[in-house]
C-alpha cells in the first residue's frame, strides 16, 4: 500500500483528533423523508457542531488579543498621566512659582534695607509677564494625544469582549432556531467589521507609544 494512501475510516479519525468522532452520519440519525429541513434535521445539528468549533477558536483568539492589549493599555495609561501631571503645570500660572517670585522679591527689597536707589532698581514681579515655551506646548500635546489613544484603546477592548461575550451568549431552541441565531451574529460581526476593529486596535496603541517616546525625548532634552 502506498504509504500517502491512509484509508480515512471512523476509528483513524477518532484516534486523530483526541477521540472525539466527527462522523456525523453516525453521531445524528438519517433524518426521515421530508424531515431534511426540519426544526431538528441532521443538517443543522452538523452546522451547529461544527459552528461552534470554529467560534471557540475565533473568540479564544481574539479575547487573548483583547485582554493583553487592555492590561497594558492600562498600565501605560497610568504612566502617562504621572508624567502628564508633572509636565502640565506648566500650561496655567503656575501658583508655587509666583509665589516663589514674590518671596524672592520680598527678600530683595528687605535686604535694600530702605535704600531708595536700590528699591526703585528694583522691576516688581508680574505674574502674567511668565510665557510659554513651544516646548512645553509640545511635551504637553504630545502626552495629551498619547494619553488619549491609549484610553481608546481601552474602551474600544472592553467593548470588543462584551460584543464577544453576546456573541457566545447561549441560545435555546430547535436545532434550527439555534443555527439561524448563530448565522445571524456571525454576519453582523462581518457586517459591522468587528475582525478589523480588533486588528486596528495593536495599531492604535503603538501609535500612542511613539506618541509618548517622541513627548519624552522633547521633554528629557529640554532638562
Amino acid at each position: 500500500m502506498d504509504s500517502y494512501s491512509i484509508p480515512y475510516n471512523v476509528a483513524n479519525i477518532h484516534k486523530i483528533i483526541g477521540g472525539k468522532t466527527y462522523n456525523y452520519e453516525e453521531k445524528y440519525p438519517e433524518d426521515a423523508p421530508g424531515d431534511e429541513l426540519g426544526a431538528d434535521a441532521r443538517i443543522f445539528k452538523v452546522y451547529n457542531d461544527e459552528a461552534e468549533k470554529y467560534d471557540a477558536d475565533m473568540i479564544r483568539g481574539f479575547k487573548d488579543s483583547l485582554d493583553g492589549l487592555l492590561v497594558f493599555a492600562s498600565l501605560f495609561s497610568a504612566v502617562v498621566t504621572t508624567l502628564l501631571v508633572e509636565t502640565i503645570r506648566v500650561l496655567p500660572t503656575d501658583q508655587s512659582r509666583v509665589t516663589n517670585n514674590l518671596l524672592y522679591e520680598n527678600n530683595l527689597l528687605l535686604r535694600a534695607n530702605g535704600n531708595i536707589t536700590i528699591i526703585n532698581s528694583l522691576l516688581p514681579y508680574d505674574p502674567d509677564s511668565v510665557t510659554l515655551t513651544t516646548t512645553d506646548v509640545w511635551i504637553n500635546a504630545l502626552f495629551v494625544a498619547s494619553l488619549a489613544l491609549s484610553l481608546t484603546t481601552a474602551l474600544l477592548s472592553v467593548l470588543a469582549k462584551q460584543w464577544l461575550q453576546a456573541y457566545a451568549s447561549v441560545t435555546s431552541g430547535s436545532a434550527r432556531d439555534v443555527a439561524l441565531i448563530r448565522h445571524l451574529r456571525f454576519v453582523g460581526l462581518k457586517k459591522w467589521k468587528m475582525h478589523e476593529i480588533i486588528g486596528t486596535l495593536p495599531l492604535i496603541l503603538h501609535t500612542s507609544l511613539g506618541l509618548f517616546f517622541a513627548g519624552l525625548f522633547v521633554f528629557i532634552r529640554s532638562l
